[in-house]
């Protein structure tokens, strides 16, 4: 890969790609496993090819930078710019950089000399790695990419399995003269970008890699797979000392778990006792961090050492649970079929008798919530399985996380407005109650900011005021993070004077009664639509607006409120998501009731139109103005 040509042609882009501000012309990547007297280390080499289109393209392309971590070292590199004129400027050791990032992680950073529309950027490096036994190239961006190539190669002993995602294709093999490579090529990858409720990392084209045997050390087996990480886990996890097991036992009687406590209940105290009584401390380490009787004592462990206290609190209290890990699938769904420990990153417990889920260490978080990223998201499940001799073994367990129902995660809104003096400003007396997944993040700002910074807060939550000193006054109810447990809502109660709601148009007063709900996502723009629709979590918003006429007006043009856009699956005529506002005029009082809900994660795309609509429908209430006339 160090060979480049010393003559260089300039590349034809297809007309297609005339409007980007860059392309990609190859973006070549070679894996080499390669033994270094006793270990084996990566070689992971890039030959990326760009062509510039426009000032965006040259700000984009103009220095490089080469991140370094995980023990990377950089072992070769070497960059030039080529002018549509032929001329070629070549970018010297000495310009290469080596700096560190706002992380304080070190990186190499350079700049391109003479960059300009129409000239290429090229670049190659190579990196050196410790052994790693899964790797994932990804081989799709915001620009089009003419080719794509993947290359892997390994001595004869070791043989990789690999998957290419979304439309990507799997890595063909051959061995040669005792080398094993692997190669997978793709030409003309058009450009993936983000979109409002798309999950682009999860949809860009991508090919990943495992070891997944040794033949000649055990022909019959592989490597790596699900049934070993369920091992993994159980090994970890529940093979404790009797002086780790006592000090569990010590612990529970602290924590009040009882023997005859519902299991639920069991969970509740173990959850609420080490969530508020163990902290985790990343920069924990050495052979004590992970042991239960020290974290015990010490009152603070590693995110590994809390997942093990809880796998023992459960076991020692009779809890029927699974251990289990999964994915991030904004970033990375879980894929049952191809074995990459890569991503395993979040820890989940599941509880077979209650059918719910638990995040040990989403320490704001409590059971039966789990963070969004995990829903409706597959995970690996260590299932303890008793021998007929009373021993146990693990069993591997795929299975989906579940959320909560769409009725158990609601965030309403009760509002009653009424107007002051000859002005007639407003003012609202509102109460916004967040259940289930809706009150994640809000009960951590209520929680745990200062007092001080309370107020603006809840001025952000409410969305009404123009400043603090509008909210007039305020309540907070049920905050605390063990009100998850039995699913009570938290409320925030206020009353705010809400004055830029009102116009005055001669004799006319006009109310913004649309601005109540809060600014809306809107999604006007005519495009066509790439990715499928991903949101947080099924759940529903109900509000109720009440408006007091005052004596001697009346509202003229009440009907603007009905606004109506649902979605029904053919499959059975149920409701999947929907935007429906309504009134009722009693007197002098107008009952304005919105029901909102989004009952899937996931909408093909092609529901996007009808998707599009409702949340439209949203937005074009935002719009939706009273007229009141004497």
């Amino acid at each position: 890969m160090y060979e480049w040509e010393s003559n260089p042609k300039m590349h034809t882009i297809p007309a297609a790609y005339t409007k980007e501000s860059a392309v990609i012309i190859l973006n070549e990547v070679n894996i080499e496993y390669r033994s270094d007297i006793r270990d084996i280390y990566i070689y992971r080499s890039l030959h990326r090819i760009v062509k510039v289109i426009d000032d965006k393209g040259i700000e984009a392309f103009n220095k490089i930078t080469i991140p370094m971590v995980n023990g990377k070292t950089l072992e070769f590199i070497k960059a030039r710019t080529i002018l549509p004129n032929g001329k070629i400027i070549e970018v010297g050791n000495n310009k290469v950089r080596e700096i560190k990032n706002e992380q304080g992680a070190p990186e190499y950073l350079f700049a391109m000399e003479g960059v300009e529309k129409g000239a290429e950027v090229e670049l190659q490096y190579t990196e050196k790695k410790p052994l790693a036994l899964f790797g994932t190239e990804t081989f799709q961006y915001a620009i089009p990419v003419m080719k794509g190539d993947f290359s892997l190669s390994c001595p004869e002993k070791m043989v990789f399995a690999t998957k290419g995602y979304n439309n990507f294709p799997n890595a063909k093999d051959t061995l040669i003269d005792g080398t094993r490579y692997y190669n997978a090529v793709l030409s003309d990858i058009g450009p993936i970008h983000d979109e409002v409720y798309g999950d682009v990392d999860a949809q860009q084209m991508r090919l990943e890699y495992k070891l997944d045997s040794l033949p000649k050390e055990n022909p019959d087996k592989r490597m790596l797979t699900w049934k070993d990480l369920a091992k993994q886990l159980y090994s970890t996890n529940y093979s404790l000392t009797d002086r780790e097991m006592k000090a569990v036992e010590k612990y529970l009687v602290v924590l009040h778990v009882n023997e005859n406590d519902e299991e639920a209940e069991k969970i509740r105290k173990i959850e609420e006792g080490l969530k508020t009584g163990i902290s985790i401390d990343k920069n924990l380490s050495g052979e004590d961090a992970n042991k239960i009787d020290k974290i015990i004592s010490r009152k603070s462990t590693t995110e590994e050492g809390m997942v093990k206290l809880f796998a023992a609190c459960f076991t020692s209290a009779a809890v029927k649970h699974e251990m289990g890990m999964s994915t991030d699938r904004f970033e990375h769904p879980f894929d049952s079929s191809f074995e990459n420990w890569n991503y395993m990153d979040t820890y989940v417990f599941y509880f077979p008798k209650q059918k719910k889920f638990l995040a040990p260490n989403s320490i704001y978080l409590r059971y039966p919530v789990v963070p969004a990223s995990l829903l409706h998201n597959k995970g690996l499940f260590c299932k303890i399985v008793t021998n007929d001799d009373g021993s146990t073994k693990a069993k591997a367990d795929i299975r989906d996380i579940t959320p909560l129902t769409i009725e158990e995660s609601q965030n309403n809104i009760e509002a009653n407005v009424s107007f002051i003096g000859e002005e007639m400003e407003p003012q609202a007396d509102v109460t916004h109650s967040f259940s289930g997944y809706t009150a994640a993040g809000i009960r951590e700002a209520i929680v745990l900011l200062p007092k001080e910074k309370q107020k603006e807060i809840v001025q952000n939550i409410v969305n009404l005021s123009d400043k603090p000193e509008d909210v007039l006054k305020y309540t907070t109810s049920d905050e605390a993070f063990h009100n998850y447990f039995d699913g009570k809502p938290m409320k925030i109660a206020a009353t705010i004077k809400v004055p830029q709601l009102m116009e005055k148009a001669g004799k006319k007063h006009l109310f913004k009664i649309g601005d109540m709900i809060g600014r809306q996502q809107e999604m006007y723009q005519n495009v066509k639509r790439q990715l499928p629709i991903d949101i947080q979590y099924p759940h529903i918003e109900h509000r109720t607006i009440i408006v007091n006429i005052p004596a001697g007006y009346k509202i003229i043009n009440p009907e603007s409120i009905r606004i109506h856009a649902d979605d029904k699956d053919a499959n059975g005529g149920t409701a999947t998501m929907g935007f429906n506002s309504d009134y009722k005029l009693e007197g002098n009082k107008l009952t304005v009731d919105i029901h909102e809900y989004y009952g899937q994660l996931h909408y093909p795309v092609s529901y996007f139109e009808t998707f599009r609509k409702v949340i439209n429908a949203s937005a074009d209430f935002n719009k939706v103005v009273l007229v009141m006339v004497k």
